[in-house]
Parts: structure tokens; sequence; C-alpha cells
């Protein structure tokens, strides 16, 4: 029986195990693990369809077209600073005063930063499941990124991850709080800081930078800051939330909007659940989700301070310009985060443009520019290929080997608690 095969006869057994629960009579408690059972099963298949997608001939073909709208805005940008007379050739950058320990630093806070999701990865994976499981954490994160930068809104990331995690052993219910909780924690975290910088940058004018970029941001933000009150509203009192997620949607409906009301009702209660599951959990264990959310504040704050590395290489060291490229570096992001091309392509290369223009030198700006993108782009799409071509060879044989130590050792453990219970047995025995 091949793969396949096997996954459908279990989830057509587990849909006779649910169905037979459900006619029994039972107690309050078992019809709620039901019920977590049944939106267990459900958040997966959702996942896994959502991969399956993003695998279809179909959906290559779109990412396909996606990657050379991406590539075919990307070629126009950098024509037109190619096209600046005073540009410098990349023999001539290569033979100036460019300070290559600057560049040596910011591939040094990149791998800090990588730390940061590891540790948070690993920290989340040993909370669900108690197994130390920090590479797992890490091909997650990397693979979560990868899906996040060729997907248009940043869309592919979570079911990915979700996906993964859950083909490497993960239960059901641990497979969705892991990325689930990382999100949540990412995205308080990035309000924080953002709301940190766009304080300083309005008092600073933005440092001169452009209007269409402060405008841009400021939408950017103030979606990102709804986004993340509304879903911390809904996660607070279960009641007022299913009645926001009615009105807005009956209100979407009328609009004709929402085709299918019931369907999606289920859909973003689901998510409103997933939330509240997620805040009461963090209720529960308030010093590590504070330790948590100072590990995602930190994973910010070093993303921001990459640009500065970068900006230092052709300018010289200048301490005062820190905060300054920081905010900038979160005014960029924001801008760029609601643009619907995966990585937000364009606004970021204008946004940068703009904003650095007044710092860098015209000569040497589209190298500043390119070094830049490959920092906070292109490398989590290459760190994403080295990952799953290593899973291809080396990985998913490798896990293969884990699993059965782990049920040899499962088997070890019964085995001996057995031998323990029948010896204390025939020793109450003979003692009559």
């Amino acid at each position: 029986m091949n793969k396949s095969a096997k996954k459908s006869v279990k989830k057509r057994d587990d849909n006779k195990l649910v169905g037979f629960l459900q006619e029994a009579e039972l107690s309050d408690e078992a019809k709620a693990l039901v019920q977590k059972v049944e939106d267990e099963q459900s958040k997966i298949d959702e996942a896994e369809q959502a991969v399956a997608k993003q695998r279809s001939k179909k959906k290559k073909i779109w990412s396909f077209i996606f990657f050379m709208i991406n590539i075919g805005v990307v070629v126009a940008i950098f024509a037109s600073q190619l096209a600046t007379e005073d540009l410098m050739s990349f023999s001539e950058l290569l033979s100036s005063n460019l300070n290559y320990w600057f560049l040596l630093l910011a591939l040094v806070f990149f791998g800090l930063m990588v730390v940061t999701e590891i540790i948070r990865f690993a920290m989340l994976t040993k909370q669900a499941t108690g197994r130390n499981r920090p590479f797992l954490g890490y091909k997650t994160f990397a693979l979560g990124k990868y899906y996040d930068c060729i997907t248009p809104m940043s869309t592919g990331g979570e079911p990915f991850q979700i996906f993964y995690m859950k083909s490497r052993g993960l239960s059901a219910s641990a497979a969705i709080s892991v990325p689930m909780g990382r999100y949540i924690l990412c995205q308080i975290a990035t309000i924080i800081v953002s709301t940190v910088a766009i304080i300083i940058a309005s008092t600073n004018g933005a440092w001169g930078g452009s209007t269409v970029v402060s405008v841009a941001c400021y939408i950017g933000y103030a979606l990102n800051l709804l986004v993340v009150v509304v879903t911390i509203f809904l996660s607070v009192s279960k009641n007022v939330g299913k009645k926001i997620v009615v009105w807005v949607l009956k209100f979407l409906h009328k609009l004709h909007i929402v085709k299918n009301y019931e369907a999606q009702y289920n859909k973003v209660l689901k998510v409103v659940n997933d939330y509240q599951t997620a805040i009461q959990d963090y209720a529960k264990h308030f010093w590590r989700f504070l330790l948590l959310l100072f590990l995602s504040i930190l994973n910010n704050l070093i993303t921001y301070i990459i640009p500065f590395f970068i900006v230092s290489a052709f300018i010289g060291f200048d301490s005062s310009l820190i905060v300054q490229v920081m905010v900038m570096g979160v005014m960029i992001e924001m801008a760029a985060s609601f643009i619907p091309l995966p990585g937000g392509t364009g606004m970021s290369e204008l946004s940068f443009t703009a904003l650095f223009g007044s710092l860098i030198d015209s000569s040497v700006l589209f190298w500043a520019l390119l070094m830049w993108r490959f920092m906070n782009y292109y490398i989590y799409i290459l760190q994403g290929i080295i990952v799953m071509i290593y899973d291809y060879f080396i990985g998913n044989r490798k896990y293969q080997w884990q699993k059965k130590k782990w049920e040899l050792e499962a088997e070890s453990i019964a085995f001996k608690e057995e031998k323990i219970k029948s010896y204390k047995r025939s020793k109450s025995r003979l003692g009559r």
C-alpha cells in the first residue's frame, strides 16, 4: 500500500471514529475533545491543501508570472539606477574605499537574527512536544521565509510551516500551535518596534524622506496595527469576537465581496479560536511569553540594524546615524507590507532609494541597494533552496532513522515499565 493510500485509510478510520463518538452519548469534556480533534484535522487539511496548491501546475505558472513581474520591476528600477551618469563601475567599487568589515558585520548580524529565530522555534517546540529540536526550528524558519518571499503578501509561510512540522512527527495541535505562536509574537513585536519608529520619524520629519514613502509607510503601519488590535480584541472575549465576525461578514456579504457566508464564517471563527487558545496559553506561562516577546523584539532590532552596516561600508562609521537608519528600515518595510508582489518588490527598492539617497552618494547608491536587497530578501530564497536540497538528499532519510530510534526508545521504556509491573505483581503474590 503506497503512502497516499495509507493516508486516505487513516483519515477514513479517523472519520469513522469521530462519527461513532458523535452518535454516542458523551460528556461535555468528551464532546469538546472530539470538536478539538475535528478542528485540528481541518486546519491540517487546509495547510496541506495550501501547500498542494502552491506546488500545483497552475500555481507554479502564476508563481512564475509573479516572479517575472518581480524581475521586470527590479530590472526597471536597477536600469534607472544604472543610467546615472556618475555610477561607479563594479571594478571601481572593488578598488574604492568600501569597508568590507562592515559587510561582514552585516552577515554576522544576519546570523544572530537566525539564532533568535531558532531559539524562539525551539522554545515553542519544546513547550508543545517536550523535545529539544533546534535544527527542526531552523529548517521550519528557513522554509517559512522562503515561501513568504515567493508568495504575494507573504501568505505562504505559515501553511507550509504547519505542513512541514506535521511531516516531521509533531502532533496536529503542536504543528499548528508552534507557527501560530511565532506569528502572534512577530506581529506584536513588529507593532511595538514600528510604533516607536513611527513616533521618532514623525518628530524628525522622516529625515527628509519622500512624501510618497512616508504616506505608504503610515498606510502599511495602520493596516498592521489594525490586524493586531482586532486580533487581540477578538482573543479577549469569545462572544464579542463571534459578534464582530458575524457583523463584518454580513456586511461584506451584502456588498458581494464575500460569496459564501457560511464557509467564510467557519474559516474566520477557526482563526479567532486559534488566537484565543494561544493567548490563553501565554497567560498560563507569562514569564515564558515575556522571554519570547523579548526575543521577537530583539529579532526586529537586529534586522533593522543590518542596513546601518551596509551604509557604514560606503560612508564610514557614524554612531549618530544608527537610530535614523533603523527607523528608515522600519519605514521601508511598512511601506512595502501591503504591496501584493512577493517581497514588496518595487516599493522596497524605491523606498530605499528615496530614503537612503540623502546618506549615500549617487555613484554607489545602486550597489548599496543591491547589497541591502540581498540581505533582506534574496538571501532567504537562497537559504530556503539550500534547506530543500539538504532535505531531499539527507534530511528526509535522517528523519526516518530518527523516527525509528524514537519508536525503539518508546518500546524499550514500555518494555521496562511492563517488566517492573510484572515483578511487583509476582512479589506481591509471593508475599501473600
